[in-house]
């Protein structure tokens, strides 16, 4: 009996991968938990907050605010009815289509994400952009753009 051998990724293509995972996973959970301490929302509520602040009329169907936020529609139930009690957002039918609901932000959730804004964005320098130089941040940038789906 034969046994099927493994195919392996190169050295280079771990080194890229293993890096992306490594650098994610440690970038979102300390996010998470700077978010989480100073501002008691976590890095996923603010990814839907600024989501809904970056939409026009600050609001989006669900399905899209799902698709947006990597989020299954459950999953994105589940979260806008979270932050709907907290005050965050609003759900509301829409009137063209009764079938749908949009998310909406609220004042208060737009004042929860200006005041969350400041961390993020130290938390990201912190881990990220203060790491490289403005050629190298360029050049990531770049390849984002050359690696991420349009």
């Amino acid at each position: 009996m034969s046994r099927a051998t493994h195919e392996y990724l190169t050295d280079a293509e771990l080194a890229a991968w293993h890096g992306c995972l490594e650098f994610t996973s440690a970038a979102l959970r300390a996010l998470d938990e700077a978010l989480m301490r100073a501002h008691r929302i976590s890095v996923k509520e603010f990814d839907v907050l600024i989501t809904l602040y970056n939409a026009p009329g600050k609001r989006l169907r669900m399905a899209q605010l799902a698709d947006e936020v990597l989020l299954s529609p459950a999953g994105v139930s589940h979260m806008v009815t979270r932050l709907e009690k907290a005050g965050l957002v609003r759900r509301s039918v829409d009137d063209a289509d009764r079938r749908s609901l949009f998310a909406t932000l609220t004042p208060d959730g737009d004042r929860r994400l200006r005041d969350s804004r400041p961390t993020h964005n130290q938390v990201v320098r912190a881990h990220l952009t203060e790491r490289l130089s403005d050629a190298q941040l360029a050049a990531l940038g770049r390849l984002w753009r050359t690696v991420l789906p349009r």
